[in-house]
């Protein structure tokens, strides 16, 4: 059986066992390009902020720093307390008077959600100008359906509910992570993932059935249809690290490649939906 990365027990389990720090995928520094280019396309008049969600004990968290001018810029988000903990105490032990923002928090909970929001926002969603993802939507993809009350309590300004009866369905963890990132980033905002699957978002560029992970009918009793909401601006394959195995076998063996994407958040609003 192939491990449970949907699985909170899991990640703890991982973490307790083994707390060194260590990166998915790629190395810290693979996302330095889009996150210098997102960085520098984001409103003058302020500071941006950085969502990075699934942090892990990736060093990535850390050599965020050095792209921004203050820690407090930068909030690492994962689903595990024992990761978040690791994290904040490494951190303790640095001279640096400012420190990043810490925080244990399940994404596909709408109320986890609500606290993510930047200190000082308010009411106002789009708090976050980048979120980072080095294999999150991937770990999140693999979990159970989730179900959800409709209407949900998510919505736009041009949402059409065709029906105005409640009920539960349940929705695809990635359906509801696209949607919840669309509630924390801006018009304009990017999230940066890196994945080794060539097609995890195909659910926002395809218009075929096979590739839509939601009904119809979910979306017109009250889930957001997240193809509204982000657009795939970049999509780029990069190749793995290959492993030395001293096996003479291996000459043959077909690289590996991961997908670097960077979607970008439409114009579309979304909001809480009133009581």
């Amino acid at each position: 059986m192939p491990p449970s990365f949907g699985d909170k027990d899991y990640w703890d389990a991982r973490f307790a066992k083994n707390s060194s720090q260590f990166d998915w995928l790629l190395p810290a520094d693979a996302l330095d390009g889009p996150i210098t280019q997102a960085l520098a396309s984001a409103p003058s008049n302020d500071e941006p902020h950085i969502l990075h969600i699934g942090c892990g004990t990736s060093l990535l968290s850390f050599h965020l720093r050095d792209l921004v001018r203050s820690p407090s810029q930068i909030h690492n988000v994962d689903f595990s307390a024992i990761a978040i903990d690791t994290g904040k105490t490494y951190e303790a032990t640095e001279s640096r008077p400012e420190r990043m923002r810490w925080t244990a928090a399940d994404l596909l909970s709408l109320d986890d959600i609500l606290t993510l929001r930047v200190p000082g926002a308010g009411e106002a969603t789009g708090s976050y100008n980048i979120i980072l993802d080095k294999s999150t939507a991937d770990a999140i993809s693999c979990a159970e359906d989730v179900p959800v009350h409709l209407p949900y309590a998510l919505t736009t300004e041009s949402e059409r509910i065709q029906h105005s009866s409640s009920r539960t369905a349940p929705a695809h963890p990635l359906y509801l992570l696209t949607l919840h990132m669309a509630f924390l980033a801006p018009p304009g905002g990017r999230w940066i993932v890196l994945s080794y699957s060539n097609t995890r978002f195909s659910f926002l560029t395809s218009q075929k059935a096979e590739d839509q992970l939601i009904s119809d009918s979910m979306i017109d009793t009250g889930f957001i249809n997240p193809q509204l909401l982000w657009k795939v601006v970049g999509e780029e394959a990069l190749d793995a690290p290959q492993v030395e195995t001293g096996d003479k076998c291996a000459v043959g063996r077909p690289l590996v490649k991961h997908t670097l994407y960077t979607l970008l958040r439409t114009d579309v609003q979304v909001t809480l939906r009133p009581c």
